[in-house]
């Protein structure tokens, strides 16, 4: 076994374990990564491969955590047991409902899936293309 790829799969396995660890904060975007990196290891010495697999965990996590609701607020409406909850994300967009209402993460989760496949396939092209220019 090469340095190289001695290292590519220490970086990978630890990105795994530092990823797991930390999955209930900042882990999941880490542990991703590590995922990736070893799906695409047969592929390591070809970076039109590798670099869209390696960014779409980050796409799809900075899409998510744009897109889905953060904090959420109950306030007593004009009824008498009547309440109202508010939520909102980062971009400012106010999900909100009536009673105990639980906004969905699935529009955010698509969301951040349709950015992974966007991003690898935007990479791709411009890796590809990159490399019959040089």
């Amino acid at each position: 076994m090469s340095v190289g790829t001695f290292v590519y799969f220490a970086i990978a396995i630890t990105l795994c374990a530092l990823g797991f660890v930390a999955i209930f904060s900042i882990g999941a975007p880490f542990f991703l990564t590590g995922i990736a990196m070893l799906v695409a290891s047969p592929w390591r010495g070809r970076r039109e491969i590798v670099v869209p697999i390696v960014a779409a965990p980050w796409a799809f996590t900075l899409t998510y955590v744009l897109l889905a609701p953060l904090s959420c607020t109950s306030t007593p409406s004009t009824g008498p047991l009547l309440t109202r909850t508010e939520c909102s994300n980062v971009l400012g967009i106010d999900y909100s409902g009536g009673g105990a209402y639980d906004p969905p993460l699935l529009p955010a989760l698509l969301a951040g899936l349709a950015a992974s496949g966007l991003t690898i396939a935007v990479l791709r092209r411009l890796l590809a293309r990159r490399r019959v220019d040089a």
